[in-house]
């Protein structure tokens, strides 16, 4: 009983200890409690340490620290290098690699002037992550050599197996991903044979890593999910939350948004607990990126502040910035101009300073967008002449080509036309080396403005039918960085410019029959962008439907993720390799082709779930055959703030302007206005029943005045 009660009092005194936060309160407190002053404690100590790094990080480094005072007070080598190694691992969680490093120095030096060769080679092998992550690859690779050749003569083929996995992380590191793959494949049977559960764990997570950049995203996901379940039955938290936070982050490059999105906050709500603050600090980007794609501007904006100021708090340059940049573009989006190119101005400073060469001139295009739609020509022109110059040398056509768009826009705008013309013709010689629909789209439809612009109908009808097949070809969802600065902002302009040209001038039944068939297509494109905005992913009917049209699902998905990692490759810190972003972009191409091949494959009655899009085969003809005799179909369009009524009979077509939208909104508006009234109770209705009943009878006059009198003579059905 005495030994027992004395070992709770050891454990209750090394659980103060481990709170203490300087080295002279743990000097104080070591000098009353001498019997922890134990070569046996800075091993337990250094044992809890190991445990507590994939728990709480901070407790991780609390414990190194009790450990090495107590090693200091010991003044034996052995010890001291024993906690200098444990506080090199536990900096090294906390994210501080360049002390980790010293540290490992350090134990170094007196394991091998002890002659200590196994915890030599250990120490060897734990620097090789802070190596790596400080960019010593060289420094790394000669650590692993080392570290290797001592275990191979000892015969230490544990250590060998867990080797393999730090070895695998500088290939990993250096876009090696076979030669990775091959190292963590090799590390993950050897451990699964020793049953090291946690590093099993590591390895999983790395092989999917390497799967990703290789572009196999099911292989990748299966890794994820076995690590994750190692991580729940074997008690490690903070692994369990990195791999919550990559299956969520490959949901994301799908297009599976709302899986990614609960996922992300699950995770987030985790890495609190467990005090993981460079995964927490991820999961506010992410989320960030989403909710731009999904034009969220006020979350988004909320996320990447919260985000930034994490990652300022761990000195992570690069990731802070791209939150900070997150952050401009969402006060972009919601008009808040000055907010968001003071924002803009850091964020290029932040990343100029991380020696990045492509978002500073992506962050000036941004800006010139935004000054664009201020009005301010001169200062966007300039900003964006120095973004064209930049991406013109670069692989990176669909920026070049966004950038002579813009450039086109602000000379249209000025009324520069030889100028517009001139940087539309070199977007369009850009994009015809590209697979790239809504850059060709905004291209096109440029193209019909200055064709408009300069009296010349049949170029304008002919670049408006080009942009509007562009549009339609989107047969997945649009490319995210499209979606944060394109500047086009109605995608459904392309209709209404062609149903203004096919209804200018004298209206014949043809013109007025593809103008209701673009009426029909721009109402189907909308409801297909709601769709996709929304997050949700499209359903594709019932478990029973065919081959076809799930394969049809897994080649958009496919697409995302293939969209995705071109704009990461694209956007990478260091400089991207042209090689790598040439297969991926070959890789798209290839999808594109098959899904466009697999749609026409598909049975006209699958087509309506599996594809979404505006009907291709839309027929008034058909949809005047199943009018009965006294029947008229009205159907109501705006361009602009003109409303255009469309009638149409089982013989005959008219289409008509008949009021504008403003008039109408404000009518509908006191119209519910006055329905709101009777949410004040029965008894208020019964009080004023007639004044209340003139009141809402005025309003439907008001607006029959505008929709429907303008059309009662063309109105001869029953």
């Amino acid at each position: 009983m005495p030994a027992a009660g004395k070992k709770h009092s050891r454990g209750e005194l090394l659980s103060k200890l481990a709170r203490l936060q300087s080295d002279s309160d743990r000097r104080k407190f070591l000098s009353r409690h001498t019997t922890l002053v134990r070569a046996e404690v800075v091993k337990k100590l250094s044992e809890l340490v190991v445990e507590k790094i994939r728990v709480d990080t901070r407790e991780a480094l609390q414990l190194a620290d009790a450990a090495l005072s107590i090693a200091r007070k010991l003044r034996r080598k052995e010890n001291l290098a024993l906690g200098l190694w444990a506080k090199a691992n536990a900096l090294y969680a906390c994210g501080d690699n360049r002390a980790a490093v010293e540290h490992h120095e350090q134990a170094l030096e007196l394991y091998e002037s002890l002659g200590l060769w196994k915890e030599a080679a250990r120490t060897l092998s734990s620097s090789i992550q802070p190596l790596i992550l400080l960019g010593e690859y060289d420094r790394a690779f000669q650590a692993s050599e080392r570290a290797r050749e001592i275990f191979t003569r000892l015969g230490e083929t544990r250590h060998i197996a867990r080797l393999e996995n730090n070895v695998g992380n500088i290939f990993h590191r250096q876009d090696r991903f076979e030669e990775a793959l091959a190292h963590y494949e090799r590390a993950y049977k050897a451990l699964s044979e020793y049953q090291e559960w946690e590093r099993v764990a590591i390895a999983l997570h790395n092989m999917a890593m390497c799967l990703i950049s290789l572009n196999d995203f099911s292989r990748s996901l299966d890794c994820y999910q076995k690590s994750r379940e190692l991580c729940e039955r074997y008690g490690m938290p903070l692994l369990r939350d990195q791999a919550d936070y990559n299956i969520a982050y490959l949901y994301y490059f799908r297009g599976e948004y709302s899986r990614a999105i609960e996922m992300l906050f699950a995770t987030r709500r985790s890495c609190e607990i467990t005090g993981d603050a460079y995964h927490l600090a991820l999961c506010h980007l992410d989320l960030s990126d989403i909710y731009l794609e999904l034009n969220l501007s006020e979350e988004a904006r909320e996320m990447a502040h919260e985000g930034f100021l994490r990652f300022e708090k761990l000195g992570l340059g690069y990731e802070a910035a791209k939150t900070l940049a997150n952050e401009a573009i969402a006060y972009g989006q919601q008009g808040k101009t000055v907010q968001a190119l003071e924002r803009f101005t850091k964020a290029r400073e932040m990343f100029a300073r991380e020696k990045n060469l492509v978002w500073p001139w992506l962050l000036d295009l941004y800006q010139a967008l935004l000054l664009f739609h201020e009005g301010r020509y001169f200062e966007s022109r300039r900003l964006c002449a120095g973004a064209a110059i930049f991406f013109d040398q670069t692989m990176l056509g669909g920026k070049a080509a966004l950038s002579h768009l813009l450039l086109a826009r602000i000379a249209l705008q000025t009324g520069d036309l030889p100028a517009a013309q001139a940087e539309t013709d070199a977007a369009v010689a850009k994009l015809q080396r590209l697979q790239a629909p809504v850059l060709s789209y905004q291209a096109h439809f440029l193209r019909g403005q200055l064709a408009q612009s300069s009296g010349d109908r049949a170029a304008a009808l002919s670049a408006y039918q080009e942009a509007r097949k562009s549009l339609e070809a989107l047969r997945s969802r649009l490319h995210s960085e499209e979606l944060k600065i394109s500047f086009v902002k109605n995608r459904l302009q392309v209709y209404e410019a062609l149903v203004d040209l096919h209804l200018n001038g004298e209206q014949t039944p043809a013109s007025a029959a593809e103008a209701f068939s673009c009426i029909e297509a721009a109402k189907s494109r909308s409801m297909t962008e709601m769709i996709f905005q929304s997050g949700q992913s499209l359903p594709l009917g019932e478990a029973g439907q065919s081959e076809l049209v799930r394969r049809i699902r897994d080649l958009r998905e496919e697409l995302n993720w293939y969209y995705h990692r071109i704009e990461l490759e694209q956007l990478r810190p260091e400089e991207s390799s042209s090689g790598r972003l040439q297969q991926l972009q070959e890789k798209a191409l290839s999808h594109e082709n098959e899904l466009l091949r697999t749609l026409r494959e598909l049975p006209a009655h699958e087509r309506e779930n599996a594809t979404l899009e505006a009907p291709a085969d839309f027929s008034l003809s058909r949809l005047q055959a199943t009018l009965p005799a006294d029947t008229a179909l009205i159907e109501y369009y705006s361009t602009g703030d003109r409303l255009l009524a469309a009638v149409v009979t089982r013989d005959t077509i008219e289409i008509t302007p008949v009021t504008v939208v403003s008039r109408v909104v404000h009518f509908l508006h006191l119209l519910r206005f006055q329905l709101s009234k009777f949410r004040m109770g029965a008894t208020y209705a019964q009080r004023f029943e007639r004044p209340l009943l003139r009141a809402t009878e005025g309003h439907l006059e008001a607006l029959y005045a505008e929709l429907i009198a303008p059309l009662r003579r063309r109105l001869s059905a029953k």
